[in-house]
């Protein structure tokens, strides 16, 4: 959506991408709250909170409301429909939805009812062709700040930086900073070596990459870079830390459970949704490396120290590391 500024009465925003459809659910309420907007937060069953909110604008009352709807697979349909048909943007009926939309469901019937371009969805690529569309974001991103950014170097920056979304916004946000300072639009290889390279050197990728391994001295070693290089921020430090390696222990616990359950590489490739080469050359021999037990373990040892940085913990980093070199020296139970 670019219309945040005038809106129709009802939008649907769905998908199975989390951060492009919460992203773009935050920049509506941005733009609302510039625009001087009240916003509203509803669950979609709240029938009578809905009926209350639109009862409550219109001609007697020139309040604008922005009223996001959480949940909307049970809402009452008819009458987001008739707000629709109504044509009344006083009040503007977000409808977030996390997923693909089912068929017969409520919210089916309303998006039924709406035109397409009323309709955003944010679904996440295959894992084949995740690399292609990081880039593709990439790209998008250097546009918004009036950046030249081709897909191979586009692409660069994917390998280096990983293809976490948020991650990547951020890396083009420094590209933009330091391209904007010199006065200058196209992007070359210099600028993505010269912002990207601490990253990759100095951020979690190597920490992830020595896990891989149960490398217990290439693991020390990447801590220490990490931790020297965000001395400033070790709290942010833990908690991207955490995000790396939390997402890849997911998908290694994933290929390890397959393997035990005795799937062969073909069934672990399908359920997976992962190629079949990165599986046997990649996935498997690191679940295998570790085992389920141990990546069971890990996984709620990084949970509790992503806990404890939320809730004010003192010294999260080193709670980090202790978790990191236990799960090195120590067996399943640790």
């Amino acid at each position: 959506m670019s219309q945040w500024r005038t809106p129709p009465p009802v939008v649907i925003l769905s998908g199975s991408h989390d951060f492009l459809r919460r992203r773009e659910l935050k920049e509506a309420v941005r733009v609302a709250e510039v625009m001087g907007r009240t916003i509203e937060y509803v669950q979609g069953t709240d029938r009578e909170e809905l009926s209350r909110i639109v009862s409550s604008t219109g001609i007697f009352f020139q309040e604008e409301v922005l009223v996001v709807i959480d949940n909307p697979e049970k809402i009452d349909a008819e009458l987001v429909i008739n707000h629709h048909e109504s044509e009344d943007t006083s009040t503007i009926f977000v409808l977030h939805h996390v997923g693909p939309i089912k068929p017969k469901t409520n919210i089916a019937k309303v998006a039924k009812a709406l035109p397409e371009q009323f309709i955003a969805k944010f679904e996440k690529p295959k894992p084949w062709d995740e690399a292609e569309h990081a880039s593709l974001f990439c790209v998008k991103e250097a546009r918004k700040y009036k950046l030249n950014l081709g897909q191979p170097l586009a692409m660069a920056v994917v390998q280096n930086a990983g293809m976490d979304l948020g991650v990547l916004s951020f890396e083009i946000q420094k590209l933009a900073m330091l391209l904007q300072a010199r006065g200058e639009t196209d992007v070359t290889t210099n600028h993505v070596k010269s912002t990207i390279a601490s990253f990759a050197e100095l951020g979690p990728k190597p920490v992830v990459e020595a896990m891989e391994k149960r490398d217990l001295v290439a693991v020390s070693r990447a801590l220490s870079n990490m931790r020297r290089t965000h001395a400033g921020n070790l709290s942010g430090a833990t908690l991207l830390a955490c995000a790396w390696l939390g997402k890849s222990l997911g998908n290694w616990l994933h290929i390890a459970a397959l393997n035990d359950e005795g799937y062969s590489l073909g069934e672990i490739s399908a359920r997976a949704g992962v190629h079949e080469f990165v599986v046997r050359k990649t996935l498997l021999p690191v679940a295998r490396r570790w085992g389920q037990g141990r990546l069971t373990s890990l996984i709620k040892s990084v949970a509790r120290v992503e806990r404890a940085v939320r809730s004010g913990h003192i010294h999260p980093w080193v709670q980090f590391e202790c978790a990191l070199f236990r799960s090195l020296q120590g067996d399943a139970s640790g």
